[in-house]
């Protein structure tokens, strides 16, 4: 949204359902213009609230008459399935389709002709399924996020530490990280291993290690990922559904281990361990590799993206 208002001539506006008095997790420019549809989930329960939803969104884009409206969620896919407003709808993929709630919601959304834009290949392959079997053709496209961490410094490869991070949550399952690395201490006593769940400077956390290890069950992109690659770090992380396929190159900018194998997650930890020149080939690499996921490269397919739609 910030991109758009302050790098095209788009008008942007920032609508959201639920009544929330939590300050943005982000700058918004000022720019943006919001809607707040104000619906109280806490006050009417989930049944009469979506209804409320759905009328207010009916009420506001058949007011405003925008030429595209960009949902998420499954509140998105709700009300994409049931609005009578017959606008152009994006669905927004951020958490793969497979471990969306409301199943049934998705099939009627794709019906209804809803493009659909996917972080990763492997969320876009579920839903150009979803489509063949319903009989209908939305477009499909992929596009990844972008990182926010752009910088000059690179890892001290001499560096014996090796850091992890990512919110405290089911997928991303440090308690595996955890046994793995009690394999893998015992006999490297000089390195320690660090995980960061809400430190403010990542940029010098990721600048602190040498190696960047990820466990998760799976993941929506793994934004940890690029910004680990972006100072500089080579990764390991297990093939999980959707994400680390889509950004690290197998024995180039890391290492891709299938998911039932722990035994080769540590051997190729310690490998890099014991190769600092690998990990710094690894880490320029990767470094050079996730230069395709700036934000100038990524708003560029956004806008090629908005521009090919049929009005």
């Amino acid at each position: 949204m910030n991109y758009l208002v302050e790098n095209t001539s788009h008008e942007v506006i920032l609508m959201t359902v639920w009544c929330d008095t939590k300050q943005a997790a982000y700058a918004i420019s000022d720019k943006v213009k919001r809607i707040d549809l104000n619906v109280q989930l806490s006050y009417t329960g989930l049944p009469i609230a979506t209804l409320w939803a759905l009328h207010r969104f009916n009420k506001e884009t058949k007011r405003i008459m925008p030429d595209i409206v960009v949902l998420t969620r499954a509140v998105g896919a709700f009300l994409a399935s049931f609005a009578s407003w017959n606008g152009r709808k994006i669905y927004e993929s951020h958490v793969p389709l497979k471990y969306m709630n409301h199943q049934w919601l998705y099939p009627l959304m794709l019906r209804k002709n809803t493009e659909v834009v996917c972080l990763t290949h492997g969320d876009a392959d579920d839903f150009t399924s979803m489509c063949s079997k319903q009989g209908c053709s939305p477009l499909v496209e992929v596009i990844p996020n972008f990182t926010g961490i752009v910088t000059q410094q690179q890892s001290n490869y001499n560096s014996k530490v090796v850091v992890a991070a990512g919110r405290k949550c089911y997928e991303k399952n440090f308690e595996r990280l955890k046994n793995l690395w009690s394999k893998v201490e015992k006999n490297y006593p000089d390195w320690q291993m660090k995980i960061h769940h809400e430190t403010k400077d990542m940029v010098s956390a990721y600048l602190e290690g040498s190696v960047f290890v990820m466990t998760s069950r799976f993941e929506g992109f793994g934004m940890v990922l690029i910004e680990a690659m972006s100072c500089g770090l080579p990764c390991i992380a297990f093939d999980c559904p959707y994400g680390p396929r889509d950004i690290i190159e197998d024995g180039k900018t890391g290492y891709l281990i299938p998911y039932d194998d722990d035994d080769m997650f540590v051997k190729k930890l310690t490998y890099l361990m014991e190769h600092p020149e690998v990990r710094e080939q690894m880490g320029r690499a990767a470094k050079e590799s996730v230069k395709r996921f700036s934000e100038e490269l990524v708003m560029k397919k956004w806008k090629q993206f908005y521009e090919s739609l049929p009005y």
